[in-house]
């Protein structure tokens, strides 16, 4: 089996051309994306006509997937603000005798990558809520999650990394919303993360008979909620 393969996000200033080591890769790292948000969504969106009561956290269900009135967390997710126009990738492997020493055996801008497409939102008709709250993050340099045999001992292949991009909600245009390969979807894990202290909720319906199969109705920013005065 073939050492496994690390993935860096960044200005191509930042990648190391040649040998290098996690220290550098995780500094180049540290000057990539910085940003992002979290995400989830769920169904009975009917069910909860004043957005500004939902909680800021967005923890609708609590700690669990479903509530007893049905309310059901159908997506949880974190997106990390990737831009391709801006940012590059790097793709180092250890040495298989030395494996503190890591060669470098791409670089390349993510905009010369091939693209695939996700749909994170539900595609069956309903009305849903919506959470985002923003993100500030420090990541590590990624690897593939739960990578097959067959991937991990197959020589490295630019032809298989794909940017991945998404419509959230009734945006206009596509978000790049992370990176595959082989299918396989590549973690930046997050070293440091912190979150901005409002949040927004928003009510969408989907229909796929109507001209526009996805409505926004209604969105409110909300706050936590101010500490008791003493």
């Amino acid at each position: 089996m073939n050492p496994p393969l690390i993935f860096v996000v960044a200005p191509a200033l930042q990648l190391p051309y040649a040998t290098t080591s996690h220290e550098v890769l995780q500094q180049a790292q540290a000057a990539g994306p910085s940003t992002g948000f979290a995400l989830r969504i769920f169904n009975r969106g009917s069910e909860h006509p004043d957005l500004g009561l939902l909680p800021v956290d967005g923890r609708l269900t609590g700690e669990q997937r479903r509530s007893s009135d049905g309310t059901q967390l159908l997506c949880a997710a974190l997106v990390v603000r990737i831009e391709p126009r801006h940012h590059w990738l790097g793709v180092y492997q250890g040495d298989t005798e030395d494996p503190t020493c890591l060669r470098c055996v791409d670089r390349v801008a993510l905009s010369e990558l091939s693209n695939a497409t996700c749909w994170f939102y539900p595609t069956h008709d309903g009305t849903f809520l919506s959470w985002e709250r923003g993100l500030h993050l420090t990541l590590k340099p990624g690897s593939i999650v739960d990578c097959p045999e067959e991937l991990s001992s197959a020589p490295y292949d630019r032809s298989l990394i794909s940017v991945l991009w998404s419509l959230l909600g009734d945006d206009a245009s596509l978000t790049c919303v992370g990176l595959t390969y082989g299918g396989q979807r590549l973690v930046l894990p997050t070293e440091a993360l912190s979150s901005d202290p409002m949040a927004t909720w928003g009510r969408f319906r989907v229909d796929n008979q109507a001209e526009h199969s996805l409505v926004v109705e209604d969105c409110l920013t909300v706050f936590p909620a101010p500490p008791l005065a003493a």
